[in-house]
């Protein structure tokens, strides 16, 4: 088999896998579109937890799961805030949605959230395009 002739075969092959892939993969835009936007973080229960506030945008009628966390180095350690994953029925307009985040491990005294530089990391499932931030935030 010539070299030429091995080149366009293997290309073919890949060729026909990818969009194998690409039909059997799940498509975001079938949700249609949607973003998700950082408002910032509120420390509560005397640090053993954050609320994080996102704006959340799609359209009408589409269910979406919202995945926060939050890290913030406190006493030469990391606090890191486990991922929560509430569902959120879109209404088309620009909305707010709270994520209660808790300290883990959390130590009274030692490991509590901080005022202070948090990054926080916000992901909105199904959207095509914006669906996922990070940003550093300041916590009060």
């Amino acid at each position: 088999m010539s070299v030429t002739r091995t080149l366009r075969t293997a290309a073919l092959a890949a060729l026909l896998a990818t969009g194998a892939l690409a039909a059997a993969a799940p498509q975001a835009s079938a949700l249609g579109e949607g973003s998700i936007r950082i408002e910032g973080g509120q420390i509560v229960d005397d640090g053993a937890a954050v609320d994080v506030t996102v704006a959340v945008s799609c359209p009408a009628g589409d269910v979406r799961a919202v995945l926060v966390r939050a890290i913030q180095g406190v006493t030469g350690s990391m606090d890191a805030a486990g991922p929560q994953l509430p569902m959120v029925t879109c209404t088309g307009e620009p909305q707010d949605v709270v994520v209660r985040l808790a300290a883990a491990p959390y130590v009274v005294g030692v490991s509590a959230f901080q005022p202070g530089t948090a990054y926080v990391t916000a992901w909105l499932s199904g959207a095509a395009t914006d669906n996922d931030v990070f940003e550093e935030i300041e916590l009060v």
